[in-house]
C-alpha cells in the first residue's frame, strides 16, 4: 500500500509523514521535484509541459503500487496525484475540465487501487524557515487551498474515495491524532 501524505504548502505533510515513516517503520519516499524542474528548465505558470512532467511522475508511481502490490509493502510517498492536479490548476498549467478528465483516466485504470491519500490541513505558524524555493510566493495567498479543495471534491463525485483529511494543531496532539488515524487506515 502506497501512503501518499498531501496537503498545501506550510500544512506540516512532511513533518507528519516524517513521523509515521518513523513511529511504523515504513520508508518514506520524497520525489526531488523541485531540483528536477529547475534543472530540466521548466517554467512552472501557463505551462502544459510542465503539468506532463508532474503527471508522468504520478501515473510511474500508481501504476507501480497498482502492478507490484504482491511484493510491494507498504511506504509512504511525500505529494502525489493531489499536489499534481491541484497545481496544474492553481498554476493555469491546465483546466478544471482537465482535471476532471485527468481523474476520470485514474479512475478507469484504477490507478489508485493500492493508495490511501492523506490529505494534510493547516498553516505552520513558524515561517522562520520557508525561503524554500520558486514556489514560496504562493504562500501569500488561498488559491493553492482553493484548487485542493476543487481536486477533492471532484474525486468524491468520481468515487474516488481514497482522501483521509487531517487537521494539523502543529502540536503533540496532533501527532498522537496522526498516530490513530494512520493505524486506522493500516487495519483498513
Amino acid at each position: 500500500m502506497v501512503y501518499i501524505f498531501e496537503g498545501a504548502r506550510n500544512s506540516g505533510k512532511t513533518y507528519l509523514s516524517n513521523h509515521i515513516s518513523s513511529k511504523f517503520n515504513i520508508p518514506r519516499f520524497q520525489f526531488d521535484f523541485g531540483n528536477h524542474f529547475n534543472l530540466l528548465g521548466l517554467e512552472s505558470k501557463d505551462n502544459r509541459e510542465a503539468h506532463s512532467f508532474s503527471m508522468g511522475k504520478e501515473l510511474m508511481l500508481m501504476q507501480l503500487s497498482k502492478d507490484l502490490t504482491k511484493s510491494l509493502d507498504h511506504f509512504i510517498h511525500d505529494r502525489g496525484i493531489l499536489t499534481v492536479l491541484a497545481w496544474g490548476l492553481s498554476e493555469n498549467r491546465i483546466s478544471k475540465d482537465d482535471v476532471i478528465k485527468q481523474i476520470g483516466y485514474i479512475k478507469s485504470k484504477r490507478l489508485l487501487d493500492n493508495c490511501i491519500i492523506i490529505y494534510i490541513e493547516g498553516h505552520n505558524p513558524d515561517q522562520s524557515d520557508r525561503n524554500k524555493d520558486q514556489w514560496d510566493y504562493a504562500d501569500r495567498d488561498n488559491s493553492e487551498k482553493e484548487a485542493f479543495d476543487f481536486v477533492i471534491s471532484k474525486f468524491k463525485e468520481a468515487e474516488l474515495n481514497k482522501v483521509y483529511a487531517f487537521e494539523n494543531g502543529f502540536n503533540e496532539s496532533s501527532l498522537a491524532n496522526i498516530e490513530t488515524l494512520f493505524e486506522h487506515i493500516l487495519f483498513i
